[in-house]
């Protein structure tokens, strides 16, 4: 009797220290995974920072590249509408001509995207890190975004390489670069003989790709910019909100 009970207390003594030990396991993985969280919530949160600082300087990019995209086509408009009518290009100045093809022409309507925090996360891994579904779900998707805003910028692009294409061609480019004070900055004499540029706006190609480039950008101006500014205005809402804890 005298060895079961000493048998009975080395058991229950031997079981103690199992459940101690167990528990001992269970509360080491739960710190580690409580660690393992708050890493994880850390990254997350620098990258949702980084990306918020990208987006904020891009809808900047983007207001100020809606701005010369409005300028530019407001005078594409003045000269289709000086094209109408023969007494407004009769009454036309060729140094005022010069400035309307040079404000339609100088512009590349291209917005600068800040993208490289961005593309560090896609690219390593890290989106997974992101458990915001709505967040990742536009992340993932941006380049797309970028790219549609892209193709419509390339429309314009082109349309403008051949107005240039046109005025070197048929137009009369060394009163261009005169009238808008090139030749005298890079010191070369102005011309004696002007031709002008008056011919081209009674020139129906030139008039085609001056609509062709109106329609580029009006797109642009109402559909492709306004559309991208507000999904980027959406993400960073999103953001402010996963950084307070919300839903």
């Amino acid at each position: 009797m005298i060895k079961e009970n000493r048998f009975s207390k080395y058991m229950l003594y031997a079981f103690g220290e199992i459940i101690l030990v167990v528990i001992g396991i269970l509360i080491a993985l739960y710190l580690n995974k409580k660690q393992q969280d708050h890493t994880i919530q850390k990254q997350q949160e620098n990258y949702l920072i980084q990306i918020k600082g990208e987006m904020a300087n891009n809808l900047k990019s983007l207001s100020a590249e809606k701005e010369e995209l409005s300028g530019t086509l407001d005078n594409a408009y003045k000269i289709i509408n000086i094209m109408n009518n023969d007494s407004l290009i009769d009454n036309l100045t060729e140094p005022d001509l010069s400035r309307l093809i040079y404000a339609v022409l100088s512009e590349d309507i291209i917005f600068f995207n800040e993208n490289g925090a961005l593309n560090q996360i896609i690219y390593s891994g890290g989106l997974k890190e992101i458990r915001n579904d709505s967040i990742s779900g536009l992340l993932a998707s941006w380049e797309g975004k970028v790219n549609r805003v892209r193709s419509q910028e390339e429309q314009v692009a082109e349309a403008t390489d051949y107005l240039k294409n046109y005025l070197i061609q048929y137009g009369d480019f060394r009163s261009f670069i005169d009238d808008m004070g090139f030749s005298k900055a890079i010191g070369i004499d102005l011309a004696k003989c002007k031709q002008g540029n008056k011919n081209l706006l009674r020139s129906k190609e030139f008039e085609n790709y001056m609509f062709r480039f109106v329609a580029g950008g009006n797109p642009l101006q109402l559909d492709a910019y306004p559309k991208f500014e507000k999904e980027m205005q959406s993400l960073i809402k999103l953001i402010n909100q996963a950084l307070k804890g919300e839903k």
